[in-house]
């Protein structure tokens, strides 16, 4: 099996709570930190869901916050990632490994 160090999503979050990424047939992914920032000038709030349980369950980041998050969660075959910001565009960078 191979590892792959992957960027699963960077970029502002939807304000429709989108999937980012879906463990392929056979694979595994391991979301391992979490970064969300708001470089707005007023409150704004991130979701994060995996397999459609929140992970971080609309998180208020006041203006110029930042939240960092070091997990270990593993996601079997066809389990997924959501995001969702709503207030200011709040950014995201999940990231872990793929195994297939």
């Amino acid at each position: 099996m191979a590892t792959t160090p992957m960027a699963f999503f960077r970029g502002t979050a939807p304000t429709a709570l989108t999937t980012i990424y879906t463990v392929p047939d056979a694979g595994i992914g391991i979301v391992t930190n979490i970064v969300a920032s708001n470089p707005g000038g007023t409150v704004g709030s991130v979701t994060v869901k995996l397999d459609g349980v929140d992970l971080l369950p609309a998180i208020s980041l006041a203006a110029k916050g930042v939240l960092t998050l070091e997990v270990n969660q593993p996601l079997t075959a066809a389990k997924a990632i959501q995001v969702q910001g709503s207030g200011s565009a709040c950014t995201l960078h999940v990231s872990g490994v793929e195994v297939v």
